[in-house]
């Protein structure tokens, strides 16, 4: 029995992109990888704020004074706490549900992609803007958790939400 040129090509590739379940999965992908990268250069920004601030403003330990003051390495905790929650973030958008059962595609056709859409272009744009605000700041100590927070809240609810719409009842 010989292979279509397809069905060889799913093999190769490990999905079948050659349907429209197909290529919304790749595109669930690629969605994923969008936001991962996003996400990616915000912890990047991040790490490289607060190797700048502790370069310049973290003095070195002396007998006298073992400890830095407890004002420079608050904005070094703070980073250490929004950069968790960014890995958090990443963590459960590359933990979402992949389109893999035909009853959720079934569901996904019939009711229209266009809420499926409106949770990813969610996604991408907020992971987007979370690594603008960040790269915006001037040093450790510029970066607005308050704005982080809001951006990260609403990924939150946004992959919470995008769970629900693709659960089976």
């Amino acid at each position: 029995m010989t292979d279509s040129i397809a069905d060889q090509l799913r093999g190769l590739l490990g999905a079948d992109v050659y349907t429209s379940a197909g290529r919304l999965r790749a595109d669930d992908l690629l969605v994923r990888e969008r936001c991962a990268q996003s996400l990616g250069e915000a912890s990047a920004r991040l790490r490289q704020l607060s190797s700048t601030w502790r370069a310049q403003r973290v003095p070195p330990s002396t007998r006298a004074d073992p400890f830095p003051p407890a004002a420079v390495m608050e904005p070094l905790r703070r980073g250490d706490r929004i950069s968790r929650a960014i890995e958090d973030a990443g963590t459960e958008i590359r933990g979402l549900p992949l389109l893999s059962q035909d009853k959720v595609w079934d569901r996904v056709r019939r009711l229209g992609l266009a809420e499926l859409l409106q949770f990813d272009w969610t996604l991408v744009g907020e992971a987007g803007a979370l690594a603008e605000a960040l790269g915006r700041a001037a040093d450790l100590a510029a970066v607005d958790e308050a704005v982080v927070g809001e951006h990260l809240a609403k990924l939150r609810s946004v992959i919470a939400d995008r769970r629900r719409y693709l659960q089976i009842a």
